[in-house]
């Protein structure tokens, strides 16, 4: 998992890195909203952002969308300040931790908004017939091209390959052609 912080957390930062490293993840910090975006614009992005609620999210969310960011975002503050914590899941954040950060609470948080953010949700058999596919070609060291109409889901089903292969633990970089 490849982790971006954003903010100073108040000295907790090291506390978080160091847990998040514990689990295996791959951590960048930034300390503003503009470095969080120009880090994922130059290719290294990230699969969850854990945000200082210091940080304007309500501000973060909304640029992400407008750049067709699609990264949760878990918002960490220094105290139990109830206020702060329902604000930023008014902002869209998924989830929000207090800190000092607890070591199973983190691992807990971050494994479950994760996973939830790649999940493939699909009724229709043709698409089960592609998931299928993407689950073979997954395995293999081929080199696969995806198309489509815009809209269609081409960078999902990328992710989704992505995620089952063995470059998974390597940077995903999205190109919007």
């Amino acid at each position: 998992m490849r982790l971006l912080i954003v903010g100073t957390l108040n000295g907790q930062l090291s506390t978080a890195t160091k847990m998040a490293m514990s689990k295996g993840a791959k951590v960048t910090h930034t300390e503003t909203i503009d470095q969080a975006i120009e880090t994922l614009r130059s290719g290294r992005g990230a699969d969850l952002m854990m945000v200082d609620v210091a940080v304007d999210i309500s501000n973060l969310i909304p640029r992400l969308q407008a750049e067709h960011i699609c990264i949760p975002v878990v918002a960490c503050g220094v105290e139990t300040d109830a206020r702060a914590a329902v604000n930023a899941i008014r902002a869209g954040a998924k989830e929000y931790i207090p800190l000092p950060p607890d070591a199973e609470l983190i691992a807990a948080v971050l494994a479950a908004v994760a996973e939830e953010s790649h999940a493939l949700i699909f009724k229709d058999s043709k698409m089960a017939d592609v998931v299928k596919l993407a689950d073979q070609v997954a395995a293999s060291e081929a080199s696969i091209l995806i198309t489509g109409e815009s809209g269609t889901g081409k960078e999902v089903m990328a992710r989704y390959v992505h995620d089952r292969s063995l470059r998974r633990d390597k940077p995903f970089i999205s190109v919007n052609c």
